[in-house]
């Protein structure tokens, strides 16, 4: 879902919201939460603040990719 969003194939608020339900379903103790929850809850394209943009998603996906992505035990 996140390669999804950073390749700009799906920006929309309802996808966004999708992965909200798998974030919060799946990884609700986790950095992967905390780096994601409050980005996710407030995206809104083209709103303005204080809602989140397309650029600050990607930029907090793109943590959260690092993140799972990441070698256990670091």
């Amino acid at each position: 879902m996140i390669d999804v969003f950073l390749t700009g194939r799906d920006r929309s608020a309802q996808f966004v919201q999708e992965i909200e339900d798998v974030l919060v379903a799946d990884f609700l103790d986790t950095p992967v939460f905390e780096v994601l929850a409050e980005v996710v809850s407030l995206y809104r394209p083209g709103a303005g603040l204080p809602y989140t943009d397309e650029e600050e998603m990607s930029e907090a996906l793109a943590s959260a990719r690092d993140l799972l992505t990441e070698p256990r035990g670091r």
